[in-house]
């Protein structure tokens, strides 16, 4: 692990840490399984004609068949799901399959919502928070207020607000434009080499690579420092 040394580290001019949030901070994989399975059992309850019809694995594939069918929504999580849950209860003919879709959507929503952080990752925040301004940037549709992490940092900007999501530099130039910093005061911490590393590095902005072996770095640079977990920042960034 790269160790940190003030005045003589490269970081000692960051004044905003931003983090991406799945697999960052909690485990995307376990929550978006809990949200399907949450929105599974509502429809079996209030569309039971598709529940007796498509097993959930053929739901999954028709989605991500929708989805190739909408190249325009690749990159609104959101409103992609609206719209394939739409067309889905308008083939069952349920009636007002609109609003029904925004219910069922509701129901996985606010499923989506309920993370288990990573240990350490509450107070790993607070500290960081008294010395840096912390920013999250997600592709995912996290709310920072609904997972109980308002009070640590200032805002949140989610990929699909944007016409192009992580890697691309639009949603970065928007949170240092936010946060009002230039690229080399800002750290950005995330799993992904290339939706996190790679994006924020072309942006100018410092990266932190938390590595846990789910994705293989391929990248013809490296990460100007490289973690398995959010803890090890205090050590890197507080060390006096």
């Amino acid at each position: 692990m790269n160790t940190l040394n003030k005045p003589t580290s490269p970081f000692q001019n960051i004044k905003v840490i931003s983090f991406d949030l799945d697999d960052t901070l909690w485990s995307g994989t376990q929550v978006l399984i809990h949200a399907e399975k949450t929105m599974t059992s509502w429809m079996t309850t209030h569309t039971p004609k598709i529940s007796q019809s498509l097993p959930s694995d053929e739901l999954r594939k028709r989605k991500i068949q929708f989805i190739k069918n909408n190249r325009h929504l690749r990159f609104k999580v959101s409103q992609a799901r609206v719209f394939f849950l739409t067309e889905l209860f308008t083939e069952f003919d349920y009636p007002q399959a609109e609003n029904l879709a925004n219910e069922c959507f509701n129901v996985f929503y606010a499923a989506r919502q309920q993370v288990t952080m990573f240990d350490d990752v509450f107070e790993v925040l607070a500290e960081l928070n008294k010395h840096y301004k912390l920013i999250a940037i997600t592709n995912g549709n996290a709310n920072l207020q609904a997972v109980g992490l308002d009070d640590y940092f200032d805002f949140c900007l989610n990929g699909e607000d944007f016409d192009l999501p992580k890697p691309h530099g639009d949603i970065f130039q928007a949170a240092l434009t936010k946060a009002g910093v230039n690229a080399d005061q800002c750290l950005h911490v995330g799993d992904h080499p290339e939706h996190d590393m790679l994006g924020a590095k072309e942006a100018g902005i410092k990266t932190c690579w938390l590595e846990d072996g789910r994705h293989p770095w391929q990248h013809d640079f490296n990460a100007d420092v490289t973690i398995s977990h959010v803890r090890e920042l205090l050590p890197l960034l507080l060390a006096r």
